[in-house]
């Protein structure tokens, strides 16, 4: 396990980990109370994280970007006993706790805390426990205990936490490492932030097969990033799509050959991209997938046939069952459209301190009669069973009476030349309910106005697909997730009209 400052093996992680679970243990925090961790990717995170387990206690790892109104909605939402944060976090988190009112015992810290009784200096990385007081006796946890709660915010409200137990992740790790086949001679570079689900299943799934673990702190800095793939001769690289645009122009600058495996996930990967990476990963086998935090992973296409299904999202990983439901509450295994259920240990064990929203996505599959996850996205089953992501459920635009998926029209967008990336929101209309307004960047300036991309959709979507607008930015904003934010392109609605 490493990043650009330290080096350990899995041995020493775990004697720093179970020292960070006895301090935890020693100043209060039990079993199954929650452990905030606001730190960025590095080594210390992964400590961090092992050693709240270790304690029984539960992790919820945050977004280190995330803002003090925020931070104090959700320490008042979780009420965690603890937090372990980074030295430039500080500020933020002593306003934030106080904010909330939360009932914290100890805030744990790089360097030497002076706010009183309540506030406990500590060190995750170099933890004060001696080793000659170490022991793993720490209580008894069972798989269907809670391991972690990852905070994921829709379109709309407030922030949901993900309840993961042990039994959720480690099925998730073991499934997915079985058809990426991570052995322990790969080396995985990890740019995506481990405080989203698909960075932390990096970190599940190297420790599940020895691997070896590089944390990047972030990929604000393709050029070194990429440098370190080499350096470090990387084999595994996980990825979002928003990552192929910066990979692309410098790709020919490295050689990369030593990636055997490139994962993609968190939107779909368009055919396009999946072009761009086959030319610049040459030796890589390319795995798109799906999932929700909700149920980590769900699908993947099987790499042979990525060539003839390149818009698809595969089928169920190992260990998972899924199905859609119509508008009548019917299953189908095929040849359909509907909403996707999935049946398996990787579903969630619902929503912290949320019931209703639980109850709306966990419900009761008639004919199994067990609890299963209605994922609310629409997607479609080919006659073979491959499936077909259509739309998230917040995201379907409801255009004078038609249904839009904006990745219909986004797919549209990225088949022209010049368009590098491409986002469809949705504006109220009087008259039409809504309208679909695109975002795009261009690979090359001046390339095309536009007026020009308007008069290409005009020619491939039905006339209320096409978008009533089509604004040409000079970048995206992305969030902590590395998807392109939504949020900020609705609220630039009203300038640009």
């Amino acid at each position: 396990m490493q990043d650009e400052q330290r080096k350990l093996t899995y041995d020493e992680t775990y004697r720093l980990a179970l020292a960070v679970a006895h301090d935890l243990r020693r100043n209060g925090v039990m079993e199954g109370e929650r452990v905030i961790l606001l730190m960025h990717n590095s080594v210390g995170f992964c400590i961090a994280f092992w050693g709240v387990l270790l304690a029984g206690a539960v992790a919820v790892p945050l977004n280190p970007e995330t803002k003090r109104d925020k931070l104090a909605w959700i320490a008042k939402d979780c009420g965690p006993r603890s937090l372990i944060v980074d030295d430039a976090l500080l500020s933020v988190a002593v306003e934030a706790v106080q904010a909330s009112k939360s009932d914290v015992y100890f805030l744990t810290l790089h360097n030497a805390g002076l706010m009183g009784s309540k506030w406990i200096a500590f060190d995750a990385e170099n933890p004060t426990s001696g080793e000659a007081d170490l022991n793993d006796d720490l209580g008894s946890i069972i798989d269907r205990d809670l391991a972690a709660i990852i905070y994921t915010s829709g379109s709309t409200g407030d922030p949901k936490g993900v309840m993961l137990t042990h039994l959720n992740m480690t099925t998730a790790a073991r499934s997915v490492s079985q058809y990426l086949g991570y052995v322990q001679s790969d080396i995985i570079s990890c740019a995506i932030p481990l405080t989203f689900d698909y960075g932390l299943h990096q970190l599940t799934m190297a420790t599940l097969v020895g691997a070896t673990l590089h944390v990047e702190k972030n990929f604000a800095q393709p050029l070194f990033a990429l440098s370190r793939v080499v350096t470090n001769r990387a084999t595994v690289l996980p990825i979002v799509p928003t990552m192929v645009p910066l990979i692309e122009p410098l790709a020919d600058r490295f050689d990369l050959t030593s990636v055997r495996c490139i994962t993609s996930t968190a939107a779909a990967l368009h055919t396009s991209n999946i072009d761009k990476l086959a030319k610049l990963f040459a030796k890589a086998t390319i795995f798109s997938m799906y999932g929700l935090t909700e149920c980590h992973r769900c699908t993947y296409l099987d790499p042979a046939q990525l060539a003839k299904r390149k818009s698809s999202i595969g089928k169920a990983i190992p260990n998972t069952q899924l199905w859609l439901v119509d508008a009548e509450g019917r299953r189908h295994f095929h040849s359909a459209t509907g909403e996707l259920v999935i049946r398996g240990n990787t579903i969630m064990k619902g929503y912290w301190n949320n019931p209703e929203k639980t109850a709306e996505k966990l419900r009761i599959c008639p004919e199994l009669q067990e609890l299963v996850l209605y994922t609310g996205d629409t997607c479609r089953l080919d006659e073979e069973g491959f499936l077909y992501f259509v739309a998230r459920s917040d995201d379907i635009l409801k255009v004078a009476g038609h249904k839009v998926a904006p990745t219909e029209i986004e797919s549209a967008l990225l088949a022209h030349d010049a368009v590098s990336q491409a986002s469809v929101i949705g504006e109220d209309h009087a008259v039409h309910g809504q309208r679909p307004v695109a975002f795009v960047t261009l690979s090359t300036a001046d390339l095309a106005s536009s007026q020009d991309l308007l008069d290409w959709c005009r020619e491939r979507l039905e006339p209320h697909a096409v978008p009533a607008r089509i604004v040409i930015l000079h970048e995206f904003t992305r969030n902590h997730n590395g998807k392109i934010d939504k949020h900020v392109l609705r609220e630039q609605l009203p300038e640009i009209v």
